[in-house]
């Protein structure tokens, strides 16, 4: 149930926003407003403050209260959040340090995406604003209620409808992937992904734009060697697919494995085949595989981290704009 503070407040808001108080014009005495929600000045003086603070209303003592703006403005940035799903400590490091606004003073700071429901009323203080990596789909309500506190959310790496957002450009970045991979090992080429699902939405983008970048360069694709499947019993399916694609005398001559965690483990089942990466086959890989750099014949499609920085300083400089913020920055295609 709203509190009378809440019910002014909206009230006021969506006369505003109706039009019924246009801006700069003045809005109801605090004696109207008491009689009409029936409540002591005190209450009034809080909605209007906290309107105040949001930016609808402006005025000063005896000359009234008036309409600045229709709707609430970001408060400058002076703290940012980094929320993530993994441990910080450990996965986190080669982020944090590129993350760094001194000369916008601006403090960084990460916080686990667990300690979100804990920590949420320290992020609603004015002049907060929140980067989520990688959030999964039910984490995205949580990020609606601060945007409801106007607090300023980013996304790193996911598309959610109705939040700015910085991702990897699926399409260009698999377009120059895919042709090197063509061009290297002929038109006979082989595939595995993960079957895209609600905690894997992003999966789906990249595995359509495999198959148009193969259509349109002329790719082979024998479906056996096109594999997608959900990989839950992971040792069990990893084996069937290295099966597939390395366990008849004709094997691909170039593999695109689409998921990070399943490079090692297949390429490993080539092994066991006889069957070496850059000796036997070109690879390709969507993110940077430490095990494999330096091997010849094979690319990584290095996800672009340090373009980061770059494209949030875009984001808080454009934190007024009434328009989403949607940066897409294409992988560097790392050829050893």
């Amino acid at each position: 149930m709203l509190t009378k503070t809440s019910m002014i407040e909206n009230f006021l808001i969506q006369e505003i926003q109706n039009g019924n108080l246009p801006i700069q014009s003045k809005i109801p005495s605090r004696s109207q407003l008491c009689k009409k929600f029936n409540c002591s000045r005190t209450v009034i003086e809080r909605a209007v403050k906290t309107l105040t603070a949001k930016g609808f209303l402006t005025g000063s003592r005896g000359s009234g209260t008036f309409v600045l703006h229709d709707r609430p403005l970001k408060n400058k940035v002076t703290n940012l959040k980094i929320l993530c799903d993994f441990d910080v400590i450990l996965n986190a490091p080669a982020i944090l340090p590129t993350l760094n606004f001194d000369d916008m003073n601006i403090s960084v700071k990460m916080l686990p995406m667990h300690k979100l429901q804990n920590e949420f009323d320290s992020l609603c203080i004015p002049g907060t604003a929140v980067i989520c990596l990688r959030p999964r789909v039910n984490q995205i309500y949580l990020l609606e209620k601060l945007q409801k506190h106007n607090i300023p959310v980013l996304l790193l790496n996911r598309d959610f409808e109705g939040f700015d957002h910085i991702i990897t450009d699926p399409r260009s970045s698999i377009q120059e992937g895919v042709s090197w991979l063509l061009i290297e090992s002929g038109r006979d080429i082989g595939f595995v992904s993960r079957r895209p699902n609600i905690t894997r939405p992003y999966l789906a983008e990249r595995v359509l734009s495999f198959y148009e970048a193969a259509t349109e360069f002329g790719a082979h694709l024998n479906p056996e060697w096109c594999i997608s499947r959900n990989f839950y019993d992971f040792t069990a399916e990893t084996a069937e697919a290295g099966r597939r694609l390395f366990g008849s005398p004709k094997h691909p001559a170039g593999i695109f494995i689409l998921d990070i965690d399943l490079v090692l483990p297949l390429v490993s089942c080539g092994q066991s085949y006889g069957l070496s990466p850059g000796r036997d086959y070109k690879l390709l890989t969507f993110d940077k595989i430490a095990e494999l750099e330096g091997r010849p014949n094979i690319a990584m499609m290095k996800q672009p981290e340090l373009l980061y920085e770059r494209e949030i300083r875009r984001w808080l400089n454009s934190l007024h704009s009434d328009t989403l913020f949607q940066s897409a920055i294409k992988t560097e295609l790392q050829i050893f």
